[in-house]
């Protein structure tokens, strides 16, 4: 028995040794990756190069060649139709690369550049004879049935133009054909059926003066604003319309419904600033979502110019980005799949990609003007199981889902959409402590966030009565600790007012400055009055605790309110962010006040300005724990104390600018303005400063080596 069972181990080991080798092949060979946020994780291959056809072959054994091809269809009966552009035709071929046939004909007149086909069940087609102005019908055997022209409609315009070049035919027959900004429909009579789908331009301030006060010399001069265009789209089995477009604020991908509204998912647009913001908005840590990347794989930025798009029958949209030659696949959250492709003269990459084909097997075919040849990809294993975790949480098979997320995170542990459908699917089975879970290890602070809303709801009421006596016993404790601390000031106060001269001990220079939380005005008073017995410790105190408290702040409050992820704190950072203000401050205000008859030294305005920060210091101690009851659903009631705290420190500055140098109200004002900006001055000086010197640095470096390579 025991030399079984030493057998089935080593076996087991042996197993499990090819497993992780054949793993750890697979990471070493991809170049494949997701973004989480702007950072790329590595992912192992998700399509492998299946074979790369650069020429359809005849019955005969003869090649037929693309030439400048623009579009590539595949219709339910499984045939692909190329758009070969340069040579003026379509070509209709098998799944296997073979030939079945060529149309040239478009009735009266051969077939001119043609930039776009489709076609239907039946095999009939509908090309975009682009050159010809036209969109030609022809059937599945190239019978020239009908052709459409531009619509007679007095709503184009006498300067519009018919160029179709992309088109698609709806289950209802209506004509789709992209025209710039939107998606024209045209129905079986050539008539002119209206526009769809065109992006909002948003409001522009400018715009309006413009109409308002400007000349008609003036308004012909001014570049008018337009919708973003289209760049290509194509009909779901969901009925849906999936475009590309070059709509850099709403989002390039878009899945358009029956009234051309875009129900897909939109990029964050930042709400115009209201008053109420300064109270009710805080920043908090969350990962940015784009379309495609804002770099290439140089770091170099750039826009995504998404060329065309491909929805296979269970949803997953397939984009193709011409810049960088890469592929894009997201589900119908818009969660990103995974990233591969690229630009380069090797197999698997491309030149000028320009259009993109799925089958129902998941195979991309890729087509590409430049190489004039169609690329197939076949999915590994891994991929196939992401799609189908996704589908199965889609159609509510949540332990199902759940399982097949497991396998893929046996593949690959660090693939972050696992975890966030490992984190769903707990969700859907009610819990709650293991979605957040998974959430975190995501880092998918939103998710987070609605599994505790549903944890922290699932305690309170299990837990009600001790809840409800904590929640009591809090704000007992808050009352107490107000009144405490008013009564240690007090105390102070008075022993300023009462005691011999002579330099304060450190205690009770401690609690006065707690004085300026209930009496500000009469604590920064005797600052100014008794600056000769001020000690200095109790400011050092200060700074330190206020750069110790926020670093605790960072790694204690509730994950899905931090506003920096702990593990990007960089604490020289943090105490730069927390001082230099303040001593800046310190510095431009006593320069502006001793100019404009101020009254108050620079170690009382230090003295002064480190007591205001005190609200800070009390506030963001309590603050890390309250947050461990709040979700994001609260962030407002969050945002409010915390804005309420800066708005505090704000006017206690003020007073004491106004205290202790005896200014008018006006005055202050004008004096704490003309401070701000001698801060910005100073931080510009700074700035412009180290860039001298890292230029001065670089210059000595290249003159070195200018001089060793001459000696050398």
């Amino acid at each position: 028995m025991a030399t079984r069972l030493r057998k089935l181990t080593f076996v087991m080991l042996i197993i499990l040794s090819i497993d992780i080798i054949f793993t750890h092949i697979a990471f070493a060979e991809s170049k494949d990756y997701v973004l989480d946020g702007t950072k790329r994780v590595p992912i192992p291959v998700t399509y492998n190069l299946r074979e790369v056809i650069n020429n359809v072959k005849t019955k005969d054994g003869d090649r037929i060649y693309f030439e400048g091809a623009e579009d590539i269809f595949r219709n339910s009966q499984g045939y692909f139709f190329i758009a070969d552009t340069g040579n003026s035709r379509i070509i209709k071929m098998s799944s296997n690369g073979e030939l079945v046939d060529i149309f040239k004909d478009g009735g009266d007149k051969p077939l001119k550049n043609p930039k776009g086909v489709f076609a239907d069940d039946d095999g009939n087609m509908y090309i975009a004879d682009t050159g010809n102005q036209r969109i030609v019908h022809l059937s599945a055997n190239g019978e020239f049935i009908e052709e459409f022209t531009k619509p007679d409609s007095s709503l184009l315009g006498k300067d519009f133009t018919f160029e179709p070049s992309k088109i698609a035919i709806s289950p209802t027959g209506y004509i789709y054909v992209i025209r710039g900004q939107s998606i024209m429909i045209m129905d079986a009579y050539n008539r002119f059926r209206g526009y769809l789908g065109q992006s909002d331009i948003g409001f522009n301030f400018i715009d309006v003066l413009l109409r308002k006060f400007a000349t008609e010399e003036q308004k012909r001069a001014v570049i008018k604003r337009t919708a973003a265009v289209y760049t290509n789209f194509t009909l779901g089995e969901d009925g849906m319309i999936y475009a590309t477009t070059l709509d850099h604020a709403e989002g390039e991908i878009k899945k358009l419904n029956s009234i051309g509204n875009n129900i897909y998912r939109k990029y964050s647009r930042a709400d115009r600033k209201k008053i109420s913001d300064i109270f009710t908005k805080t920043t908090m840590t969350s990962k940015p979502f784009v379309y495609g990347e804002r770099a290439d794989d140089d770091g170099n930025p750039i826009r995504p110019h998404f060329i065309d798009l491909a929805v296979d029958k269970d949803g997953i949209v397939t984009a193709l980005e011409q810049n960088t030659g890469k592929i894009y696949q997201y589900d119908q959250e818009a969660n990103l799949l995974a990233v591969f492709g690229g630009k380069s003269d090797q197999k698997g990459k491309f030149d000028v990609p320009t259009s993109i084909e799925v089958d129902d097997d998941g195979n991309i075919y890729v087509l590409d003007r430049a190489l004039n040849n169609i690329q197939v990809f076949e999915p590994t294993r891994f991929i196939k199981l992401v799609h189908e975790a996704v589908n199965l949480y889609s159609n509510g098979y949540y332990d199902n889902a759940y399982e097949v997320w497991s396998e893929v995170l046996k593949i690959d542990d660090n693939y972050p959409l696992a975890h966030v459908g490992m984190a769903q699917a707990l969700y859907k089975q009610g819990k709650w402590y293991e979605s957040m879970s998974e959430y975190e290890l995501a880092d998918d602070r939103a998710g987070y966030s609605l599994a505790y809303t549903k944890y922290r709801h699932e305690v309170f009421r299990e837990n009600f009565t001790l809840v409800s006596l904590c929640i009591i016993l809090g704000f007992v404790g808050l009352f107490l600790l107000i009144k405490g601390l008013n009564h240690v000031s007090g105390k102070a106060l008075h022993e300023f007012r009462v005691s011999k001269p002579g330099r304060m001990r450190t205690s009770t220079m401690i609690q006065f400055s707690l004085a300026t939380i209930f009496h500000p005005i009469e604590t920064f008073e005797y600052v100014k009055r008794d600056r000769d017995r001020l000690n200095y410790i109790p400011t050092i105190l200060i700074m330190f605790m206020l750069v110790v408290v926020r670093m605790m702040y960072i790694y204690t409050v509730h994950y899905p309110l931090a506003d920096i992820d702990p593990t990007e704190a960089n604490v020289f950072l943090e105490i730069v962010r927390m001082l230099v203000p303040i001593l800046t401050w310190v510095i431009a205000s006593f320069a502006i006040t001793a100019i404009l008859d101020g009254e108050a030294r620079m170690n009382e305005i230090l003295v002064a300005s480190s007591f205001c920060m005190l609200p800070y210091i009390l506030v963001n101690i309590p603050l890390p724990l309250f947050s461990q009851v709040l979700s994001r659903d609260e962030s407002t009631f969050y945002a409010v104390i915390i804005n309420l705290t800066r708005i505090w420190i704000l006017i206690l500055i003020f007073i004491s600018v106004k205290s202790m140098n005896d200014y008018t109200m006006g005055k202050c004002i004008g004096v704490c303005l003309l401070s701000c900006f001698t801060m910005a001055l100073i931080w510009a000086v700074i700035l412009l400063g180290m860039v001298l010197v890292v230029q001065f640095y670089e210059f000595i470096v290249g003159l070195i080596k200018e001089i060793k390579m001459i000696f050398i």
